[in-house]
């Protein structure tokens, strides 16, 4: 039987990987999260 990969994926983290959370965004009338590449969440933070 082959074992089950064990996630490294945080259960609350509703974004892919590759991507973090920041904050918030209305879409379609619904708050939902607002992922972006991780990458670029860096650069939003330090303007």
């Amino acid at each position: 039987m082959a074992k089950a990969k064990k996630s490294t994926k945080k259960k609350d983290d509703p974004c892919w990987k590759g991507y973090n959370q920041l904050g918030t965004k209305t879409k379609g009338g619904k708050k939902v999260p607002n992922c972006v590449p991780k990458g670029k969440a860096k650069a939003k933070k330090s303007k």
